[in-house]
């Protein structure tokens, strides 16, 4: 035994939230593995903010370009999220972003973010 606390293997409360969400409208016996892919992605230069499109596409904000890319997600992983360059950055940072959306159609907004829809 290495001494750390640390146990990779647990849900945090974030993750059992997403899962659920994800097998109530999408797939039950596939929540766990896409939980597990969508927040492996969050991280570095992209930041998870939410699902949209009855958890069928997974929005990370990219801190390189300050936009937000849309992703398709499955039980093989995320897409690339940098496939694409915007022509044109459209945000001052993730703020303004989240002054000019509507998030109550959003099916999930990761909880760092939720106070954005109150």
């Amino acid at each position: 035994m290495s001494g750390t606390t640390e146990n990779r293997g647990t849900f945090t409360h974030v993750q059992g939230e997403l899962a659920w969400t994800i097998a109530e409208q999408r797939s039950p016996s596939e929540a766990i593995t896409l939980t597990r892919h969508l927040t492996e992605a969050d991280e570095g230069r992209y930041e998870l903010l939410g699902l949209i499109n009855e958890c069928e596409v997974a929005l990370y904000w990219d801190y390189f370009w300050n936009h937000v890319v849309a992703a398709n997600f499955d039980e093989t992983g995320v897409d690339d999220l940098a496939r694409d360059t915007p022509e044109e950055i459209r945000y001052t940072g993730l703020g303004a972003y989240f002054a000019e959306v509507e998030l109550d159609d959003w099916d999930w907004i990761h909880p760092r973010h939720q106070w954005h829809a109150e």
